[in-house]
């Protein structure tokens, strides 16, 4: 290859700009034809060409020229044209995909260039010169036909298909220069990223239209309480550019006794009443001697789908199915000629159908010169003229995408429409149970209040034997360590005055022998230094004074559990409320006290002036022992180890009363971890508990809404939230009927 010249070099900085400038438009625009437009006018100022066209592939082979610039007009236009699949044969589309081979044709020297880009055999890219043949006399008689003197052509491919051509004509003879030829090159494989980029962003947009489609109808159909059936249908024929639309299902809310029929197609022969009908836009047209005035009562429907073969059937010319000939009268005064049916399954059962309907349409195709569609092209083409073809009787295939489109709108619609159909049944099932209830219990009312009496007295007598039997237990053991140690604790603390006057006595006395004897004798000094007697003296009555302290202790504590327990008071009578709660917190002081393991908690009593209270009070005090235990079971749990938590709040249990009108609130309150809402609503469940095995029953605040609420006629609530405490609010009566 020759050293590039003065000009060449020209043509590098060219090159550069060229693709420069191709680049930045294709990046700044998402817009294809904008960037098809800009392209050809730049290859067109570049290669000073008289045409410049991108021409682009229909599925069904045949082409279109969609952007072109003309200078000079030395050429005709052709932008909009289309061109038959005859003008490019198939063993030069083979050689465009699989070599990507650049064509160039010179009229006037009959001679024809390809060079490849590609390995056919291999698929390795390689790179020749342009190999030159003498050019096929129809294609020289077309291109001369064409005013044509030169041309050039270089595929544009896309997922290695042939999506177009990129061509440039000349009306006079052109030699192309390598370097020429590698800019277009370079332009073209610009612009299959452009197309790509095209492609894959048209992609998207389309599948964000058919999910706004999906959501749109979704909305209609599960947001309000009455589904807008016709509304979604409207919306779903207008998201495939239908004619109309239909939706026929059954409603089996409105047969709910003596439904024998189980098939859609027996629901249509024998439930006609169960049969809803939804439509919009044009129709089949049926008439009085129709043999069915329902479209989907055709037999048609029920054989395709008869074996269980719930996929849409895309009919794309009703015309042409043999087995619609009995339909097809209902369809000759309309337009429709396609139709896309979907079954409504539920449970693999049939229930319905949701069809769309689209028109046949007519369509005006220019050509590039007359040629019969019908016959093969045999002799190239005299003349370009624009030809126009009027097709009637078009018809629009259905897209997988559309089928697939298809199938998830009706399953909304199946889940719409089933849901809407359960709540319905419910309430038509409501309302004759409701209406059955009232009935039996107009007839059976005197015998349903025996009966209520009769388990009331159960529940009770069940709740109060539990009761009974954990308080006779807690008083056979309060009974015996009263028993055991009441007796010697009173005598010790009834001689307690006698001994500290014997004591009295004795240090006087030692204290006058001391100041009359103290010398007198050797051995009694030394025994009065040894035993440290002014200490004796001075620490004895203070030992007497603990010990009476302590013995007093005893006998508060042993008060505190027949005061709990009550075992004199079995029956409601007028008592403190404050000195059970004392009691409780008496009985519970060694929990809340700290130890090694644990923290000291803070009782604080907030006590309002209460007057006495006519209740059961042995049950009061186990309600009041079983919400302080789990109080401090929450505050243990979350006051295990000395943190930055502890610092700045310490446990605490606030207790707190007052008089509400006729009743007495008692509100115990701690700042331990909260209840969530879940565990809050199940709280006075029997057998709940949160706690791990071993460390509760699930029953203690059960046991304890049954006392407050159904023996004392008051009121047991919790309000708690997660990491801010949680209150028992106790409200009784301070009488009882």
């Amino acid at each position: 290859m020759t050293l590039p010249s003065v000009q060449d070099n020209s043509f590098i900085v060219d090159r550069e700009s060229l693709l420069r400038r191709i680049t930045y438009r294709i990046r700044r625009s998402l817009n294809l034809q904008e960037i098809l437009s800009i392209t050809v006018a730049e290859l067109s100022s570049f290669l000073k060409t008289h045409r410049i066209k991108i021409y682009k592939f229909h599925p069904d082979g045949s082409g279109q020229v969609i952007a072109e610039y003309i200078r000079e007009q030395k050429l005709p236009s052709l932008y909009g044209l289309n061109f038959p699949v005859d003008d490019i044969p198939p063993s030069a589309r083979e050689l465009f995909i699989k070599a990507q081979v650049r064509v160039v044709v010179n009229v006037d020297s009959c001679q024809l260039g390809q060079s490849i880009l590609r390995d056919p055999e291999t698929g390795e890219f390689v790179y020749e010169d342009l190999r030159f043949r003498p050019v096929d006399p129809c294609h020289a008689e077309y291109l001369t036909a064409m005013g044509v003197k030169t041309s050039l052509v270089l595929p544009i491919l896309h997922h290695d298909q042939l999506w177009g051509l990129l061509v440039s004509h000349h009306a006079e003879t052109h030699i192309f220069s390598e370097y020429e030829l590698t800019v277009v090159q370079l332009v073209t494989d610009q612009l299959c990223v452009a197309i790509a980029q095209s492609i894959l962003l048209a992609e998207a947009q389309e599948k964000a239209q058919r999910e706004a489609v999906i959501n749109r109808v979704a909305m209609l159909l599960h947001s309000q309480l009455a589904i807008e059936l016709q509304v979604a249908l409207e919306e779903t024929v207008a998201a495939f550019s239908g004619s109309g639309g239909r939706l026929c299902f059954r409603s089996e809310a409105l047969e709910l006794e003596k439904n024998s029929a189980k098939t859609f197609a027996e629901f249509l022969a024998t439930k006609r009443d169960a049969i809803r009908l939804y439509t919009c836009g044009e129709q089949p047209v049926t008439h009085k001697v129709t043999k069915y005035q329902m479209l989907e009562e055709y037999h048609i429907w029920q054989e395709h789908f008869k074996s269980n073969n719930y996929q849409a059937w895309a009919i794309s010319d009703l015309h042409l199915i043999s087995s619609f000939r009995n339909l097809q009268p209902l369809f000759e005064s309309t337009k429709i000629r396609s139709l896309l049916v979907v079954p409504l399954s539920y449970r693999q059962q049939e229930f319905g159908y949701l069809t769309i309907f689209r028109n046949e349409f007519e369509t005006d195709i220019l050509w590039a010169g007359q040629f019969d569609p019908d016959e093969r092209q045999l002799y190239p083409r005299q003349s370009f003229a624009v030809w126009r073809q009027s097709d009637r009787l078009q018809i629009q295939q259905w897209k997988t995408i559309e089928i697939e489109l298809a199938q998830t709108l009706a399953t909304h619609f199946t889940t719409a429409i089933q849901q809407y159909e359960m709540r319905h049944s419910l309430e038509v099932l409501n309302a004759s149970l409701e209406q059955q209830v009232q009935e039996r219990t107009a007839k059976l009312q005197q015998i349903a209040e025996q009966l209520t009496r009769a388990l009331h007295e159960l529940q009770a007598t069940q709740m109060q034997l539990v009761q009974r039997e954990k308080m006779a237990s807690l008083g056979q053991l309060v009974a015996g360590v009263a028993h055991e140690i009441n007796n010697p604790v009173n005598f010790i603390y009834g001689n307690f005055v006698h001994i500290e006057e014997y004591v009295y006595d004795l240090l006087r006395l030692l204290e006058l022998y001391q100041n009359q004897f103290y010398n007198s004798d050797l051995k009694i000094r030394e025994l009065v230094d040894g035993i440290d007697l002014d200490f004796i003296t001075q620490d004895l009555p203070k030992t007497l004074s603990s010990m009476k302290i302590g013995t007093d202790r005893i006998r508060q504590i042993v008060l505190s559990l027949r005061n709990f327990s009550r075992l004199d008071q079995a029956e409601i009578k007028s008592v403190d409320i404050h000195e059970g709660i004392d009691s409780t917190l008496l009985i519970l002081q060694h929990r809340l006290k700290g130890k090694s393991n644990r923290y000291p908690i803070e009782a604080i009593r907030e006590y309002g002036k209460l007057p006495l209270v006519e209740c059961y009070a042995g049950q009061l005090n186990q309600v009041f022992m079983n919400i302080l235990v789990n109080s401090i079971d929450a505050l243990e749990e979350k006051y295990t180890e000395r943190n930055a938590e502890y610092e700045k709040n310490t446990p605490k249990i606030r207790i707190y009363t007052e008089v509400v009108e006729d009743s007495v609130k008692i509100v115990i309150a701690d700042n331990g971890s909260g209840i969530s809402e879940s565990i809050k609503n199940r709280l006075f469940d029997p057998f709940f508990t949160t706690k791990t095995v071993g460390k509760g029953t699930g029953l203690g605040l059960s046991i304890s809404y049954h006392i407050v609420v159904e023996k004392h006629r008051g009121k047991l609530e919790c309000y708690s939230s997660l990491n801010r405490g949680t209150e028992f609010v106790i409200v009784i009566p301070q009488r009882q009927t």
